[in-house]
């Protein structure tokens, strides 16, 4: 840790005093004393001079700054100074440093990464920055972090304080109290102020609001959960739902007063039996389950992490009720169904249907029963092509797949699927694991054409789970039909044309699985399920966004760039929006200020996605004409960008097909391998055609879904699927 010495400039360096100890020290007697002679001698305080020692940061290491005297007040160092005898000891005049990194005077590199390892040394891992709460993810359990007595500390500090927008624990003169930091503070905040906006009459649609008043309160709110992979950014999305959740439950039982200024704290025996009358909250919780086994999986750094994006929209009565969530999602990762890195995992949902009937009990029993039908009574993930390929079948954060297939399928039940909807949707990744094991031989014309192996154990499941026959799936993944003049010829694929034809079918049927997943959910959680449907004028949202964290691997994609554009539209979000408010502030509390002038990325949204001239326009315009590959995508983008101050590109890359692009967190380089048939993402007609042919009523289902898809589709790509709604 970062060790501070800090002394007088005419003195020699202060002693330091055992952390947590009430009594004052003689050195301070002494201090407070020199002070007082020098009040009464008319003398101005003296300033302080501290020295940073840490071998760890180099380039700061025995520098000394100086703390001006008109900080120094009742001869003692501002708060955010500690004091220590050595760098094994974190002792200090003032216990911990403080839990809003704004409080420190010199807010550097060194002071505000001392005061964040401190705390999190100390089992602190909130810790505020103004309006902005700082989570260290401590990849432990910390007991009683997340209890229900923690929770009821906030929801009481909040109801009893009128807490307000991204702060915990606020006082009605807006001073924050002695609870520490907390995620719970800032869903808690923005409950409160959706709750005194309705008090003051005003509803969540606020375009008039903004018209007349710009100062008037939003009943609508959101919450921005952002950071890079493994940050815990997903736990922190189902921390924050599961407080707004009970919150509702405890409005609902009629324990707590219609005015959020005058709560009370309800019971959990009240909320529990409110939870078995089947509320609305236990379904919008039980949809984080459903979608992290199909849409989660191992990566070299998150054992958890969401391969999709995510918004969440909570809507509230008047009455503080929750009455529906709708979920949006964005970006799912189709082309980890066809490969991983070493040391990562497909998706949840194929290791955990393999695992079914690892435990014990009649929860196993039931699992058994589900692994027959689905044709895997002894199969593991080491028999299946796409969950063996990168040699990685468990998972290091102490989760079990057995354990989580279980908690997928009472989560189903919650939401309402039945036992035959649930089958049904097994049974698809249940037949992607046959297909990824699914082989091709050359036709007997030798022209290069080829044909499904029939001699293939895997391909009586696939067959049987699908609901097709052999020649209908031979057709589907070893032709393809062309229109040329008007007229349809069929055409047969080579071997590599058919393992791709047949990765395309898997990514298509995988992708449209997880949206009628989405959508089923959606269907059981939306408005008026609840006390009736409500009108406007009568809800609110509470928004959670959980998105990707920025991404810098060995080998970065298409996926990639995707994320980390879509990072860099956030970060200029966040930029703007706390430098403006901060700023806001100033002027209303009359402080003299000089604007300053905040970070801005724009130069890499603007190599990114300016019109014509960006990464993604190049992409889309090579997309639309004839005989373009991914290397002349890589020669256009060059010819194009290379004088941009963001774009790094050298002809070795060039000549590999890569270029570079500094983002705000950093450089990172391109492979611009599949770029083209990524970016068009098309939905194949064989594809459709087959699932449609299908006995199974879902993948019938699921063929008409992209059936309208591929209607909705426009005859460019740039609209088609990736980047998905630019303006949301």
């Amino acid at each position: 840790p970062i060790s501070l010495f800090a002394h007088r400039s005419n003195s020699s360096p202060i002693p330091s005093h055992e952390q947590g100890s009430q009594q004052q020290q003689p050195w301070q007697r002494q201090r407070q004393q020199l002070f007082q002679q020098e009040v009464e001698n008319d003398k101005p305080a003296q300033a302080l001079m501290v020295t940073i020692q840490d071998a760890d940061y180099p380039a700061y290491n025995g520098q000394t700054v100086t703390i001006g005297s008109e900080h120094v007040k009742d001869g003692t160092e501002p708060a955010n100074t500690w004091w220590a005898v050595s760098s094994s000891s974190s002792t200090s005049s003032h216990g911990m440093p403080p839990d809003d990194l704004i409080e420190l005077t010199h807010l550097h590199e060194p002071a505000v990464v001392h005061c964040l390892r401190t705390r999190y040394a100390a089992g602190l891992v909130y810790t505020h920055t103004g309006a902005i709460l700082l989570a260290c993810n401590p990849f432990r359990t910390y007991d009683g972090l997340y209890s229900e007595a923690t929770m009821k500390r906030y929801w009481e500090a909040g109801s009893g304080g009128g807490a307000g927008g991204g702060g915990d624990n606020l006082t009605d003169d807006g001073s924050r109290g002695s609870l520490s930091p907390h995620v719970y503070g800032v869903a808690d905040g923005a409950f409160r102020a959706m709750m005194r906006a309705f008090e003051d009459g005003h509803a969540g649609n606020n375009n008039a609001v903004i018209a007349s008043d710009t100062n008037a309160p939003f009943a609508d709110q959101s919450i921005l959960v952002s950071g890079e992979s493994g940050a815990g950014k997903t736990v922190t999305t189902k921390i924050v739902m599961r407080y707004l959740a009970t919150l509702s439950q405890r409005y609902a039982s009629g324990a707590c007063s219609r005015s959020s200024r005058h709560a009370r704290y309800t019971p959990a025996s009240t909320a529990a039996a409110y939870d078995r009358e089947g509320g609305i909250e236990q379904q919008v919780l039980q949809s984080n389950p459903i979608l992290e086994s199909f849409g989660n999986a191992r990566t070299v750094r998150n054992d958890n992490s969401s391969r999709f994006g995510k918004f969440i929209e909570m809507q509230f009565q008047r009455s503080g009720i929750l009455t529906s969530s709708n979920i949006d999602t964005y970006l799912l990762e189709k082309v980890r169904l066809i490969t991983q890195s070493r040391g990562e995992r497909n998706f949840h949902i194929f290791y955990e249907i393999l695992a079914a009937a690892d435990g014990g009990g009649v929860a196993a029993a039931a699992s058994q029963s589900d692994k027959v039908a689905l044709g895997l009574r002894h199969a593991t993930a080491e028999d299946f092509a796409m969950t063996s390929a990168s040699g990685t079948y468990d998972r290091r954060d102490g989760v079990h797949d057995v354990d989580t297939y279980q908690d997928l399928k009472d989560a189903m039940l919650t939401v309402g699927f039945s036992e035959e909807e649930q089958m049904g949707i097994l049974s698809v990744p249940a037949a992607l694991l046959f297909c990824s094991n699914l082989t091709f031989v050359d036709r007997r014309e030798h022209d290069g054409s080829s044909e499904l192996d029939c001699n293939n154990p895997s391909l009586p499941n696939a067959l049987d789970l699908l609901g097709v026959t052999g020649d209908a799936l031979n057709d589907a993944i070893c032709t393809s039909t062309i229109v040329v003049a008007g007229e349809k010829l069929r055409k047969v694929l080579s071997r590599d044309q058919a393992t791709k034809a047949l990765e395309a079918f898997m990514m298509a049927t995988y992708g449209v699985l997880f949206r009628y997943i989405v959508d089923r959910v959606n269907g059981s959680i939306t408005a008026g399920t609840l006390n009736g449907a409500s009108s406007a004028d009568d809800t609110a949202f509470i928004s959670v966004l959980d998105i990707f964290g920025f991404e810098s691997f060995e080998t970065n994609s298409f996926e990639q760039l995707c994320i980390n554009y879509c990072n860099e539209a956030l970060q200029q979000q966040f930029n703007r929006f706390v430098f403006k408010l901060e700023q806001q502030e100033y002027e209303r509390e009359g402080i003299e200020w000089s604007f300053i002038e905040f970070p801005d990325n724009q130069e890499v949204l603007d190599l990114i996605e300016k019109k014509h001239t960006g990464i993604i326009c190049i992409l889309d315009e090579q997309c639309r004409l004839t005989k373009c590959t991914d290397q002349t995508f890589v020669n256009k983008t060059y010819e194009t960008c290379e004088d941009h101050p963001r774009f790094i590109g050298s002809d070795r890359e060039k000549a590999h097909g890569c270029f570079s692009v500094h983002h705000y967190a950093g450089p990172v380089e391109y492979d611009s391998e599949s770029f083209l048939a990524k970016n068009k993402d098309e939905l194949p007609k064989e594809t459709t055609d087959l699932l449609l042919s299908s006995s199974k009523p879902l993948l019938r289902e699921l063929g008409e879904m992209l059936s309208t898809l591929s209607l909705m589709s426009s005859p460019s790509s740039a609209d088609n699927g990736r980047i998905v709604k630019r303006s949301t």
